[in-house]
């Protein structure tokens, strides 16, 4: 079998992760923490993840002169600046691609043979543009994507390998639903799935890019340099310069000490030489914070934060009593904050909650797993094309197989105009809110419309329309219509697809 690896590409850090020839789980970190998701531009030099980040001086996302933080965000832009340098988002997420391959290769895993094919997880939301420029970085840096997946469902399966029994826990939660709530640096992401003949199968999804931990970050910093200036009684016009390079290792403190508060009551942040003067009191930082002062500043986030949850289950979409989930999965690093674990657990009850200890490499960690038991995605629900008199026509049905590399599936249908009078015949396309709900009084979501010029000379039901609907390996469904006289082609495509993945003993064979 050849072996294949997981690859978890973040907004903030990134991971690749293996299933080794013994069986065993195994992670290419950096000093016990995955890779930071920024590379750095010195000249012909190249510098990527931590050392990278150290020299950061500021947490936001993008281009900061010669320095990308979070290149994930640059997906489907043409080009960007870098210092002068106009280069393209594939050509550096390549660059950093290729430093988690170099990393890995030069572990001291022996039992790794290949690190040239992958599952790469995707947010739900990646577009179609996304997908395909992440998929030709990748293999720009030698990596063949076999097949994408969504974030929170390798974290679901993840969770379920780390089981005594992955099959007795799908059984167990068998026609039960499960969210998924993902709270790490850059974002917040949440997933309801539901388990349908062992299948991990998602409903509907949600997420906020404005709460991410590294908001909460660069709160912390405000806050311990507001305490400074209170203690030698400074101005905005009395106080010092900042030496170069010291905001961002005082970022770095930060960050230290807000994972230091989840298992601790109080924490000091401490750096000399971060103002410049010659008083060294007053030109280092050394500035006590306590649990209790960390939960005051984070206050506005964490509400944000969990009022998403409702946000979710609320919706018209789901109308789902939080009461009826069998399981919240909660991952990343901002759950292990002891305020955070409490709203959890006053949301779902301990009984209801599971918070993952392996928050911020389970969705790598579950990618390797998918590839190492050959799973498959398959569609969740049915891709349906309302008909005259509002008929539904399933043109892709619920539980369709998904292509991997280099493979696509595609349907084709006929029809004929009812009402040609406008010159416009109207494609819509819908699937069911919920899964196994396919019923015609069942509700629907709709994706999009689709509208085909027409001859309005002809007689209804007489001008043919041949609809072409393909599924290709980025798992980006695209639509085609063609009629007959006017023979000029419209196309769409969509992307917000919802997966299953297929977890039977006919899927874990040797490739």
């Amino acid at each position: 079998m050849v072996q294949r690896i997981g690859i978890d590409f973040g907004t903030t850090n990134s991971l690749i992760s293996v299933v080794t020839r013994e069986g065993e789980i195994f992670s290419f970190d950096e000093m016990g923490r995955p890779h930071p998701s920024v590379i750095r531009y010195e000249g012909e030099n190249v510098i990527c993840g931590r050392r990278a980040r150290d020299k950061l001086e500021h947490l936001g996302v993008g281009v900061m002169g010669n320095t990308v933080r979070g290149p994930k965000k640059l997906l489907g832009k043409e080009t960007v600046n870098i210092d002068g340098r106009t280069i393209t988002p594939v050509e550096v997420i390549a660059d950093y691609i290729t430093h988690l391959i170099e990393h890995a290769r030069d572990s001291d895993v022996e039992q790794v043979a290949d690190l040239t094919r992958a599952v790469v997880t995707i947010p739900v939301a990646l577009d179609g543009r996304g997908r395909q420029d992440l998929r030709q970085a990748l293999l720009r840096a030698g990596v063949y994507v076999d097949t994408f997946v969504h974030e929170p469902l390798a974290a679901l399966y993840g969770y379920f390998k780390d089981l005594d029994n992955t099959n007795d826990a799908l059984s167990f939660y068998e026609g039960r639903m499960i969210l998924v709530f993902d709270w790490g640096g850059g974002t917040l992401d949440l997933t309801l799935c539901k388990i349908v003949d062992g299948a991990l199968v998602q409903i509907l999804n949600r997420g906020n890019n404005m709460v991410g931990g590294d908001y909460l970050d660069d709160a912390i910093l405000t806050y311990v340099l507001d305490q400074h200036a209170v203690k030698f009684g400074w101005t905005a016009e009395t106080q010092s310069a900042v030496n170069p390079g010291m905001r961002a290792k005082l970022l770095t403190q930060c960050e230290k000490a807000k994972i230091t508060l989840s298992t601790r009551d109080k924490t000091n942040i401490f750096l000399t030489d971060y103002y410049q003067g010659e008083n060294e009191e007053e030109t280092e930082i050394d500035v006590w914070l306590t649990r209790a002062e960390l939960e005051k500043i984070c206050t506005r986030l964490v509400y944000q934060g969990i009022n998403e949850i409702d946000a979710l289950l609320a919706s018209d979409k789901a109308d789902v009593d939080p009461q009826s989930l069998a399981l919240c999965l909660a991952t990343g690093g901002m759950v292990n904050m002891p305020m955070i674990k409490s709203k959890l657990t006053e949301y779902f009850g301990v009984s209801g909650l599971h918070i993952s200890e392996k928050g911020d490499r389970i969705i790598s960690e579950g990618a390797a797993w998918i590839a190492n038991d050959n799973l498959q995605l398959a569609l969740a629900k049915p891709f349906e094309l309302v008909e005259a008199r509002n008929s539904l026509l399933a043109i892709i049905h619920e539980g369709t197989r998904l292509p991997l590399r280099g493979e696509s599936i595609q349907k084709k249908q006929s029809m004929y105009c009812s009402d040609p009078r406008d010159g416009k015949a109207i494609f819509t396309f819908k699937r069911p809110q919920m899964v196994q709900k396919c019923a015609a009084a069942d509700p629907r979501t709709t994706y999009g419309n689709m509208v085909v010029e027409v001859n309005p000379a002809f007689p209804p039901l007489s001008e043919r329309i041949e609809l072409t609907v393909t599924i290709d390996d980025n798992l980006i469904l695209h639509t085609q219509a063609i009629a007959t006289d006017h023979k000029e082609p419209v196309r769409e495509q969509f992307y917000d697809l919802e997966f299953s993945l297929v977890v039977n003993e006919q899927t874990q064979v040797e490739g």
